[in-house]
C-alpha cells in the first residue's frame, strides 16, 4: 500500500484555481479525475433532462488526466 502524502496550502491552492474555473489548470503534484453528472440540455424548442456531462475534479494521484465535456457532448 503505498501512502501519500500532501502539502496542506498546495492542495488548498489547487482546489481554489479549479473552483474558480480554471478548466486548463494542472498542477504538477495533483491529477484530474473525471466525474459524470447530470445536467439538463436546451435544444432550442425543449429541455432535454437525461443528459450528462463530464467534469474534472482534483486528486491526488498525479497520473489520472481529464477532458472536461460539456452537456450533451460525446465522451
Amino acid at each position: 500500500m503505498e501512502i501519500i502524502s500532501l502539502d496542506c496550502e498546495d492542495f488548498i491552492a489547487a482546489l481554489a484555481q479549479l473552483e474558480d474555473g480554471c478548466d486548463e489548470c494542472h498542477l504538477d503534484n495533483y491529477g484530474r479525475e473525471p466525474r459524470t453528472e447530470r445536467c439538463m440540455l436546451d435544444l432550442g424548442g425543449g429541455m432535454f433532462t437525461s443528459s450528462v456531462k463530464r467534469i474534472c475534479k482534483i486528486t491526488a494521484d498525479a497520473s489520472r488526466t481529464c477532458t472536461p465535456v460539456e452537456c450533451g457532448g460525446y465522451f
